[in-house]
């Protein structure tokens, strides 16, 4: 078996002086112009300050593969999905590490209809650069690059989906990424009024760290409070992800989100399956049984291939859902837009229409710094100690890390993140002292592991 050694859960990142380097990207255009036996690929890229220079490598190789590459420019990832299939394309990139730190960059690989590479593309990939190698086109057989203009047919097609009787104030955080470009112009033109924050395009994003958590959203709270907003919104840098602030100030879970729009897609659709993460609430399958649905659980970065075998009419991970009447792929353009066409529908604030459908459990989640080649030491310790000191097991789940779900419906992830030299513990419990304990046993393990103080655990 051929196994991955550059793609990670979605696409590749790391340090643009390390690991996505100007000779990495060349390479991988030349890669998949070899792979698209010579057809069209759109590339666009978020705001980071090494776009500009990775765009340009990547445009190479695709161009000496034989390759026309469709420039599209700063556009959220998203839109490079919508537009590839729009167009024709043979395939798309954006170049982007997502909600990952500025000095990061990547690429992201979508097929013709939008869907992210699936694995076996990416093997594929890796077969050509690491085995076949790939091929330079003669002179009069050189790609040729060619521009378009896709915010506006993007939008306009979100447009059209969205019913909105208006009136809501919306405050928007676009983390000086793609989506300064896309998000608030689409809710002025629904008929909100926007008040926005960090919504001018800056790749060394000087608001805030990309990435759309509650601890890097304390300024949208606050401004959401100040100006008596409905409802604050956030994305990351390419905007495939989408958060909300109630109109209290307060941090909408993830989850709840995700439970929301589940029951949604189920109740329209009449039944069928919902595809989500390891690492998301128990609460998602409570509110999607109600409804006649299922629920599968796949690994990060991997909804798109479980959503393909499960025939899954919504499928989501923690900040990036997946609306299929647009398109298979996360959208937090068109999830924005989705928010504020619920609380229109509904008439309702936000935080009552949540409180009202799905259930709040305490939950617990906290990054670790795990270098890459500890990765594999540390998840088999972890694995043998949880099972060891987890009681009353209803199912243990091993698609990402370690998922152990007790009897009562609280669990406890251990995994490592594909992207980034973290490990992770999430923890949900049915109440505050059950979800301390299950804590204390990760933590416990984890600071042994790792090195790490128990006295440095918040």
């Amino acid at each position: 078996m051929f196994g991955k050694r550059l793609f990670g859960t979605r696409g590749i990142r790391g340090p643009i002086s390390t690991k996505v380097t100007p000779e990495l990207m060349l390479k991988l255009g030349g890669a998949l112009a070899e792979y698209v036996d010579g057809g069209d690929v759109v590339v666009g890229r978020d705001t980071r300050t090494s776009g500009e220079m990775l765009n340009c490598a990547f445009t190479a190789g695709l161009l000496s593969g034989g390759s026309d590459a469709i420039e599209i420019g700063v556009v959220p990832s998203p839109c490079v999905a919508f537009t590839t299939r729009a167009l024709g394309a043979s395939a798309g990139v954006a170049i982007t590490a997502s909600h990952n730190p500025p000095a990061d960059n990547g690429i992201a690989m979508y097929r013709s209809d939008g869907t992210e590479f699936l694995t076996e593309d990416e093997v594929s990939m890796e077969r050509i650069l690491f085995g076949l190698g790939t091929k330079a086109s003669e002179w009069e057989e050189l790609g040729e690059i060619r521009r378009h203009e896709p915010i506006t047919p993007y939008l306009n097609a979100i447009k059209k989906l969205v019913k909105f009787k208006g009136g809501l104030k919306v405050v928007v955080d676009c983390a000086n990424g793609a989506g300064s470009l896309t998000t608030p112009r689409l809710l002025r033109e629904i008929g909100c009024k926007v008040v926005t924050l960090n919504s001018h395009p800056d790749g060394h994003f000087p608001g805030r760290q990309p990435e759309p958590q509650p601890w890097n959203l304390i300024d949208l709270m606050y401004t959401v409070r100040e100006v008596n907003a409905d409802i604050g919104l956030a994305h990351d840098g390419d905007a495939d992800r989408i958060a909300a602030v109630d109109e209290q100030g307060n941090f909408i879970k993830h989850d709840s989100i995700i439970a929301l729009f589940a029951e949604l897609a189920i109740e329209k659709a009449k039944g069928g399956s919902v595809v989500t993460s390891v690492n998301t609430s128990a609460a998602i399958e409570e509110v999607v049984a109600r409804s006649g649905g299922k629920v599968f659980r796949t690994g990060l970065g991997n909804f798109t291939e479980a959503m393909l075998e499960h025939n899954a009419c919504f499928a989501a991970e923690p900040g990036k859902l997946v609306f299929l009447e647009l398109g298979p792929w996360a959208d937090g353009v068109l999830g924005a837009a989705k928010l504020v066409e619920l609380m229109s529908a509904e008439q309702e604030p936000i935080s009552k229409i949540i409180a009202d459908r799905v259930p709040d459990y305490p939950m617990y989640f906290k990054d670790f710094e795990c270098h890459d080649e500890m990765k594999d030491e540390f998840m088999r310790e972890m694995r043998g100690y949880i099972m060891a000191n987890v009681d009353e097991v209803q199912g243990v789940l091993d698609v990402d890390g370690l998922r152990v779900d007790r009897k009562n419906g609280s669990w406890v992830l251990v995994r490592v993140s594909g992207t980034e030299p973290k490990a992770r513990l999430v923890v949900e419990g049915r109440d505050e002292k059950e979800l301390e304990r299950l804590r204390d046993i990760g933590l416990r393990k984890i600071g042994e592991l790792l090195k790490i103080n128990p006295q440095n655990f918040t």
